[in-house]
């Protein structure tokens, strides 16, 4: 072949090349766009690129019209549908229906007993008489196995009365380029099902070119590339081999002073890590706090705690922005820009001193443009509110531009009542009715029926339920990444305060959002109500406990609303053989010392049993048969609990004579009288 020939060939290639390339994309909004938006931190600190409107489509009571009439409050939430229809002579219960160009971009759901999960979802995209999608809800939205986890998560489960009670979510985007309507068959007419439903989806301005989600693509071989690699990124998270450098901090921060970190240029911080000791650190974990200034901007005032999504006590777990390690490291990948300079400062509120074990920032460089954004945090307390009378209270008022991006609640609950039931209001724009309108506060943390079970996943958290339904603390946290909310000029979050019993608790909202530099929020900073000493139980619940070690057997929470069991669960340990072991752990924020009780389950399948509290046995061959349900205290007159981890081993010695197949054991919790 001649130069000339080839030259011509590359010059031919080239044109072709960049032809090829002017040519615009035939869609502006694809399932593959949608799953990169997901992935790409970076999109939360943009405006976006093809505007939006997020919105929610819930089984609320529609009762609930205006705050000035009755049903405000009222909480008959499963069971509201849009309408029914016969399709095909089946009757089809109407859940969502809705003009595109838009996608759901989450769909959480539970039910009121197992059976109901065999109840038909079906989802039709612009306008089609078939449906796109269509199968058992459980099998969609619970574990669907095209899509797997955690795009497709059950999170919390807990037995009770034969049934598995769980909170079920779907984070697979399904866009639609006309129309969506979402439809539930129940399995049989006979008894009606008690659905409970939330399905948030952006719709967006008229023109934009969506992709509709045609019938099987998940299981398509491209689909399911996409799908692997978005499940795998989701639970990764950022080399630490960062290009610039990292400043740090290791000090002792006083009562009363601060310890801060500069920087300068136009940056992005995408990593900060925390860890802090102290004598008392659940104190320290809500008196120290975060403070950042961007471009001489204050945008960030939080508790460290509360911060990152562990309230006052150290809980680990793992999300898409934030984690908490068990040696305490505390860590948030929320992208932060900022064009000329940044100042971090960690302050104590405190009586006492902090050791500022870590305090490290990693960042990279940022081009800033018209459409970045400054990250937010907002913390507030609402300090011993009654619940006598519910009530709205609010997360946040935002007034400016911006964007909605996730929030962590940390609260004590005083009574073993449930606090929960409220459902979260959200105003975009002055909307005189909220565009957001819940099923109750575990539902919007993607949970269900008052869950003490822990959980985590990139989306939502509850790395520590003990307050769900006794006194304790419970966290909730939830990072919205498909779900933000954007708004153009505010934002008021509100929720109900809607607790089963006449109580007082703490209840400590922390939001996170992105704003232009003149968008603010209405509280910023109380300095007061971090110095308050924190609240804690004086009981250790045996579903609460951290199980790190089984050698036979399973564990499990097991609950019964009508029981008495403490908090009405209790640690549940079946398929026990002679000689299984079960190792638990539970932290005390101090040294106990006192009267020890240790609650047991008494029934007919239940073991032998020898129980050790940090190596030292304090019950032995205890028999925990009966003939009957109930329940046994055992009492140590001198017991001992340490602060910090203490290790509760069970060891099987067998079974009752009585009943030589028993193989369970269910403890209720553990007590020290001071």
């Amino acid at each position: 072949m001649s130069l000339k020939k080839t030259g011509f060939k590359r010059i031919a290639l080239f044109i072709l090349t960049l032809n090829v390339s002017c040519i615009p994309a035939q869609y502006d909004i694809t399932t593959e766009t949608l799953l990169q938006e997901m992935l790409d931190r970076d999109a939360l600190a943009k405006a976006d690129k093809h505007p939006f409107k997020t919105l929610q489509a819930s089984s609320y009571s529609r009762k609930a019209v205006s705050p000035d009439r009755p049903g405000w409050f009222d909480n008959a939430d499963a069971k509201q549908y849009i309408g029914v229809e016969t399709i095909d002579g089946r009757k089809e219960r109407v859940l969502m229906d809705v003009e595109g160009p838009g996608v759901i971009v989450r769909f959480w759901s539970t039910w009121h007993a197992h059976y109901f999960s065999q109840g038909t979802l079906r989802f039709y995209f612009d306008h089609s008489e078939t449906p796109q999608i269509e199968g058992r809800i459980d099998d969609l939205i619970a574990y669907n196995e095209h899509v797997g986890e955690p795009l497709s998560k059950r999170v919390s489960a807990f037995l009770e009365d034969g049934g598995i009670f769980a909170g079920n979510n779907l984070y697979f985007p399904l866009p639609f380029a006309k129309h969506c309507k979402v439809t539930y068959q129940q399995a049989t007419e006979e008894v009606e099902d008690v659905l409970y439903y939330q399905i948030n989806y952006r719709k967006y301005e008229a023109g934009t070119r969506v992709k509709t989600y045609q019938k099987d693509d998940w299981q398509s071989k491209e689909y399911k590339t996409l799908i692997a690699r978005a499940n795998t990124q989701l639970r990764q998270y950022p080399s630490d081999d960062w290009p610039d450098e990292m400043p740090r901090l290791n000090q002792k921060v006083k009562p009363g002073e601060a310890a801060t970190i500069r920087m300068e240029g136009s940056k992005a911080i995408k990593k900060l890590s925390v860890k802090i000791g102290a004598e008392d650190l659940s104190q320290a974990l809500r008196s120290a706090v975060i403070s950042i200034e961007f471009d001489g901007k204050p945008t960030v005032w939080a508790p460290l705690g509360d911060f990152f999504g562990t309230g006052y006590k150290i809980s680990p777990y793992q999300s898409r922005y934030s984690t908490v390690n068990t040696d305490g490291e505390m860590t948030t990948y929320f992208p932060m820009p900022f064009r000329r300079s940044a100042k971090l400062t960690l302050h104590n509120y405190g009586k006492e001193a902090v050791d500022l074990i870590k305090f490290d920032v990693h960042s990279t460089p940022w081009q800033w443009d018209e459409q970045s954004l400054y990250f937010h945090a907002n913390w507030r307390l609402y300090a011993d509110i009654e619940t006598a009378e519910k009530k709205d209270v609010n997360y946040v008022s935002i007034s400016g531009k911006g964007k909605y991006v996730g929030d962590v609640l940390t609260l004590f609950n005083n009574s073993y009542e449930w606090w929960g039931e409220g459902d979260e209001k959200i105003y975009v724009d002055e909307e005189k009715f909220p565009s957001h309108f819940g099923t109750g506060t575990e539902d919007y943390y993607g949970y269900a029926w008052c869950s003490v079970v822990d959980f985590y996943s990139p989306f939502i958290a509850q790395p520590i339920g003990d307050g769900n339904r006794s006194p304790g603390i419970s966290v909730n946290s939830r990072w919205r990444i498909l779900d933000v909310i954007p708004f153009e000029r505010s934002l008021k979050f509100d929720i109900e305060l809607w607790h089963w019993g006449n109580t007082r608790m703490d209840y400590a909202p922390t939001t996170f959002w992105y704003g232009t530099k003149e968008a603010k929020a209405e509280v910023m900073g109380d300095m007061e109500a971090v110095q308050l000493s924190v609240k804690h139980s004086d009981k250790f619940e045996g579903e609460s406990l951290e199980v790190k070690e089984v050698t036979g057997g399973e564990t499990l929470t097991q609950a019964f609303l009508s029981y008495e069991w403490s908090a009405r669960n209790h640690l549940y340990w079946k398929g026990i053989k002679k000689e299984d072991t079960l190792k638990t752990v539970f932290y005390s924020e101090k040294d106990r010392k006192g009267k020890l009780d240790a609650v047991f389950t008494h029934a007919p399948e239940y073991i032998t049993v020898d129980m050790y509290l940090n190596g030292q046995r304090i019950f032995e061959n205890m028999d925990l048969y009966s003939d009957s349900l109930n329940l046994k205290k055992y009492t140590v007159d001198n017991g001992f609990i340490k602060k910090g981890n203490n290790t509760v081993l069970m060891i099987a010695k067998g079974a009752n004579k009585q009943n030589p197949k028993a193989d369970q054991l269910g403890f209720d919790y553990l007590k020290i009288s001071e």
